[in-house]
């Protein structure tokens, strides 16, 4: 029976068409990120706060490094509380003293920018996978669709990310009590009491508004978008690359770390997605708070591993909320606050997530041991994706196979480790001020201080990738060993007949 012969692969499309397949990649990436913000949303509740279609492309704006900004003015009438207390006879009824809220939001939701990043990367290089090698010009034409879609879409993704939000009466109460200096009523009445005035300053703070920064927004993303498609040229297997691109040194030396890499990443994505989605179908049986863990982990998911990995490494976590105080001293800063009661004397609180024992045992442990976990695999498959040397290769090569895993791991888990606190770290600080000056508020965050991690992320990754690739050639050597066996006596027979043919 002949053998039959190859199908020849199609012919490279047009230069519109990768364009016009570059847009669509990145078109497909939103779509994924605000589908998958609706849905957080949805399970949030957060139609309550503000319109879903105002916070959808907020959260997308804010996944590819957009920083939200948040301004508010009650009517003087409000702040003034009726004209009573000290507020009353420097403002007067209906002239009262103007109150403003202002604060920032900075928060990237790791799930939407690893779900954009996925579906870029696919959508980018996939369809190259059953084509004719195309040139580097037809790349280059499918880079730059996507990069002008992309500079295009976000843009208006951040100008349609503008809006009223309204604040839950917990929060307006303890604005209240931050912005009061407690025990008489405060400013005027400002401490949200019972007292007169008619309730206040949280009647005044009923909401506050919120727009993203175009220019980050746009920046960062196109440049985040440059930066996929630059690793996926890299990192990415099946696919079709232009012949110099593909057979270039770079390539060839990094293609099987970081596609090993770039996979465990898509696990641990996966697997918060799977715990997501198992929360989510809990939420109909009455579980409420399975339909809020649902949304956070739809949200910032993986932030949270990220700052348990992290950890494991040496990385500083520190989870605080603070009471803004008011700014210099003089009349504004005595009675806003300068002397605060007991009440509200132990309102600031920090956690050090490192040391927090959950089980018994400290964070950097449990974030420790799953790194090992994590990375062991990793080096295996590393090692089996990178291509067999030659023996004038080995001569030339100042490490041997393993040694250059393990050196290549340790490189990029480090350069890893040194950007992702910066990208999972969030805050919110949002204050109240009076003529201008700031009589207190709140402040929330997530900071981080990586230290040395990226050096101590190297050494555990390199040993983690050195055993793996060792693991890895043990293995090889056994299937090898298993195979000569199954030939039986014929392979040593004629080695002894070349031997002594050779003498």
């Amino acid at each position: 029976m002949p053998a039959a012969t190859p199908r020849p692969r199609p012919a490279s499309p047009p230069p519109w068409r990768h364009v016009l397949e570059g847009a669509l990649a990145v078109v497909a990436a939103l779509g994924t990120m605000a589908a998958t913000a609706w849905a957080a949303l949805t399970l949030l509740g957060a139609d309550g706060v503000a319109p879903v279609s105002r916070l959808v492309p907020t959260l997308v704006s804010m996944a590819v490094g957009g920083g939200v900004t948040l301004e508010s003015a009650a009517e003087s009438g409000a702040s003034a509380g009726g004209g009573g207390g000290l507020a009353g006879l420097l403002g007067g009824g209906e002239g009262g003293l103007s109150i403003a809220l202002a604060g920032q939001a900075a928060l990237t939701p790791l799930t939407l920018t690893l779900l954009g990043t996925a579906v870029l990367a696919a959508g980018f290089f996939r369809p190259l996978r059953r084509r004719a090698r195309p040139a580097p010009a037809m790349l280059w034409a499918r880079c730059g669709g996507a990069l002008v879609t992309s500079a295009v879409a976000l843009p208006v993704c951040a100008v349609l990310a503008t809006g009223t939000a309204r604040l839950p009466q917990s929060v307006k109460d303890r604005m209240g009590e931050r912005a009061g200096s407690g025990g008489a009523g405060g400013f005027g009445g400002f401490g949200g009491g019972d007292g007169g005035g008619g309730g206040g300053l949280a009647s005044g703070l009923s909401s506050i508004g919120f727009r993203t920064d175009v220019v980050a927004t746009t920046f960062l993303g196109v440049l985040g978008v440059a930066a996929v498609l630059a690793a996926g040229c890299l990192a990415a297997r099946r696919t079709t690359l232009p012949r110099p691109l593909a057979l270039s040194g770079l390539r060839l030396k990094w293609n099987a770390v970081l596609s090993a890499l770039t996979g465990a990443g898509i696990v641990l994505c996966c697997a918060v997605l799977s715990v997501a989605v198992l929360a989510g179908a809990a939420a109909p049986t009455g579980r409420e708070r399975a339909a809020d863990a649902a949304g956070v982990l739809l949200l910032a998911g993986p932030n949270l591993i990220a700052a348990v990995l992290t950890a494991g490494t040496g990385t500083s976590w520190e989870a605080a909320t603070q009471r803004l105080r008011p700014e210099g001293g003089g009349m504004l800063g005595m009675l806003g606050g300068g002397q605060q009661q007991g009440g509200t004397a132990d309102a600031d609180r920090s956690v050090d997530l490192g040391h927090w024992a959950g089980a018994g045992v400290p964070l950097w442990v449990i974030g420790l041991l799953l790194t090992l976990l994590l990375l062991l695999p990793v080096g295996y498959v590393a090692a089996a994706r990178t291509p067999a040397r030659t023996p004038r290769q080995d001569a030339d090569s100042l490490l041997d196979r393993h040694a250059d895993t393990a050196l290549r791991m340790g490189l990029a888990v480090g350069a890893a480790t040194f950007v992702i606190p910066f990208l999972a770290r969030g805050s919110l600080r949002i204050g109240i001020s009076l003529m201008g000056r700031e009589m207190g508020g709140l402040g929330a965050g997530l900071d981080t201080s990586p230290r040395l991690s990226a050096l101590t992320a190297f050494v555990v990754a390199a040993l983690a990738g050195y055993a793996g690739s060792r693991l890895h050639g043990r293995r090889a050597r056994r299937r090898e060993a298993a195979a000569g066996t199954a030939a039986g006596p014929p392979a040593p027979r004629r080695r002894a007949l070349t031997s002594d043919s050779a003498s």
